[in-house]
């Protein structure tokens, strides 16, 4: 029991390092959108990819040594948790099993603070995008008619957007 014990703690220690990387990751992010650094954005998403990557695969681990563990105790994996898997060892086991949960929790309660607010930003910078492509649509008149005399009738006036005095 304690090599599992040991083994999860040490997938739990891997999975927060790698929490750690992608909160780095998602701020760079940030930084990236912020300063219109296209090639940065793509650098961040590629890593980002990475690390999600290998958190789904630590993710896979920690439930088979949570499956084993709940074997070894005869409980149901489902409601498996840290904290009650924390009051079923002993006291130094369960005080690192908590420390790691506290750990996670925080790390991945900024990890969703942070991707909040980067989604904002690309809504905001999305509607930017929208709104500068529809000005630039609505400049000309979309079937300009052609006369012989190489004149352009456009019917309404288009195109101005500020007063032609000075």
């Amino acid at each position: 029991m304690e090599h599992l014990l040991n083994k999860l703690i040490g997938v739990l220690a891997h999975a927060t390092e790698l929490y750690q990387s992608l909160l780095r990751v998602v701020q760079n992010e940030k930084d990236a959108v912020v300063g219109l650094n296209l090639k940065q954005l793509n650098e961040v998403c590629k890593a980002k990819d990475n690390l999600l990557l290998k958190l789904r695969i630590l993710e896979e681990q920690r439930l088979q040594v949570m499956h084993r563990i709940a074997a070894e105790l005869g409980c149901s994996p489902e409601g498996l948790t840290l904290t009650r898997l924390s009051e079923q060892v002993d006291e130094s086991y369960a005080r690192r099993l908590l420390d790691c949960s506290t750990d996670l929790l925080a790390l991945v309660q900024t990890l969703q603070e942070v991707t909040q607010q980067n989604k904002s930003l690309m809504s905001h910078s999305m509607q930017l995008i929208q709104g500068s492509y529809y000005l630039l649509n609505n400049l000309m008149v979309d079937n300009p008619v052609y006369f012989r005399s190489g004149a352009v009738d456009c019917g309404d006036e288009t195109g101005r957007l500020l007063s032609g005095d000075i």
